[in-house]
């Protein structure tokens, strides 16, 4: 009977495992069929193979890069936006999507002329996406590992000099250690914010109440980022850099 149970678990287990490359293996081969085609400029095939690969439950920068530039190519401001901005979660300092970026911003009609950032604000934020919030743990993990090794090898050792050098270690360690702390955190709140989004369609009417006949507050348009305050039902409430407030219907709205 053991001897069963042994084979079953094996065979389960092998089972899941063959499952899990044969997935890998399919959305290699979908993501690498979605360049061939964006090469070839059949941009929305490329579309179709992207987002196929993100029905399977796949995301990364570089498939949201890809995806934003080839609707970038077949005109449609909003989604590559939208999805640009998705990249930069999961690729905050890459240059290519930074100008991709800016260029998909200058078909915006709504742009919004901000004071410029005060620059200790600038620093931190920059700061902050330095590194992802995977690689921001990581750094946080390696430094905790050093700081008890340090401390271990503290209380081992007999020679006043060598504890005095161990002593000034440890102190790095665990001082980079609280120092990691904070950005794991505040990075991975930006990376798992669901509270921005991208307007979507060409022209949306933002209404005072979430329910058509409500009165019409203003109108925007493709490709502006709003922050999404709440939502109704099929209604979201949304707000503009300046300030400005309204609902919108929920499909207007993709969020980042």
């Amino acid at each position: 009977m053991c001897m069963q149970r042994a084979v079953f678990v094996i065979v389960f287990l092998l089972t899941g495992l063959s499952g899990l490359l044969a997935a890998g293996n399919e959305i290699d081969f979908l993501f690498e069929k979605g360049n061939e085609a964006y090469f070839a400029g059949n941009y929305e095939e490329a579309i179709r193979l992207y987002e196929t690969v993100i029905q399977h439950g796949f995301e990364s920068g570089y498939l949201y890069y890809n995806l934003g530039s080839a609707y970038y190519k077949q005109g449609g401001t909003g989604q590559s936006i939208l999805y640009y901005e998705r990249a930069k979660k999961w690729l905050p300092n890459d240059e290519n999507i930074d100008f991709n970026l800016r260029m998909a911003n200058l078909n915006v009609k709504d742009r919004i002329d901000l004071p410029e950032e005060f620059f200790l604000f600038r620093w931190h934020r920059n700061l902050v996406n330095l590194l992802s919030s995977r690689q921001w743990g990581m750094l946080l993990a390696l430094s905790t590992l050093l700081a008890a090794i340090t401390f271990a090898v503290f209380w081992l050792v007999d020679k006043h000099k060598l504890r005095a050098i161990l002593r000034i270690v440890l102190i790095v360690w665990v001082m980079l250690l609280l120092f990691s702390v904070p950005m794991t955190i505040q990075r991975h709140n930006v990376e798992s914010r669901s509270d921005q989004g991208i307007i979507l369609e060409s022209t949306v009417r933002c209404l005072a109440a979430p329910h058509e006949g409500s009165t019409e507050l203003f109108i925007i348009h493709e490709g502006i980022k709003v922050s999404v305050r709440d939502t109704d039902g099929d209604w979201r409430k949304i707000e503009l850099i300046d300030g400005k407030q309204g609902w919108v219907p929920a499909g207007s709205v993709g969020i980042i």
